[in-house]
């Protein structure tokens, strides 16, 4: 079945005419990122990727955590982003296909990616999963914060419109849809793998916390 998602230009250019105004998603956004970077369980010295940098503000935060000893990597796909974050981050940032990861093997402690892979088909979920895993050392630890299905009655009416609303038009949706990734993570080969949900404003996000043993 083919799935109606946002072409990956049509993502660079939405993006990229986003900005920094990307920082107003924190509405609904804002309490899972919190959990999120809580669960990295950060300490200084620690090698992090974060996949889909967007304007610096995640990354800048994560470095502080790290800071001193450790090394931030950051890539995206959207120039502009890559620039905000230079602006506010130290981090050595890159353009580059979350889908095609430009790092070696065994090269990072912890992987952060906040709603990236809602951006991205369902059919190359698996093998982005399975090079997150790769380029983890072992005990590296990922987190990933998605947009998910409703949890509750208000949850699930406001995902059933959104949904409505991108059969439509994935763009009016920034072209991100609900996903459920825990099947895909432990079929990554990935250990210790936690599910959370988090809803912020009728919005649910799910939190994904997985060991590489």
């Amino acid at each position: 079945m083919n799935e109606k998602i946002l072409p990956t230009p049509a993502v660079q250019r939405f993006y990229d005419r986003l900005g920094s105004r990307y920082d107003w998603f924190e509405f609904y956004e804002g309490r899972a990122k919190e959990r999120a970077h809580e669960a990295l369980d950060l300490a200084h010295g620690l090698r992090i990727l974060s996949v889909g940098v967007g304007t610096g503000k995640d990354l800048a935060k994560i470095i502080e955590d790290i800071t001193p000893g450790g090394i931030a990597d950051g890539l995206d796909i959207s120039p502009v982003m890559l620039h905000l974050t230079q602006k506010r981050t130290a981090a050595l940032v890159c353009q580059a296909d979350a889908r095609q990861l430009p790092y070696a093997s065994h090269s990072f402690d912890r992987l952060y990616a906040a709603y990236v892979l809602d951006l991205l088909p369902f059919a190359d979920l698996p093998g982005l999963i399975d090079d997150f895993y790769r380029v983890l050392k072992s005990g590296g630890r990922m987190v990933i914060a998605a947009l998910t299905e409703g949890v509750d009655l208000p949850s699930r009416a406001l995902v059933a419109a959104w949904k409505g609303v991108f059969a439509l038009s994935p763009a009016m949706c920034g072209g991100c849809r609900p996903l459920e990734l825990l099947d895909i993570v432990r079929k990554a080969g990935f250990k210790q793998v936690e599910r959370e949900v988090i809803v912020q404003l009728g919005i649910p996000s799910e939190i994904i916390i997985a060991t590489k043993i």
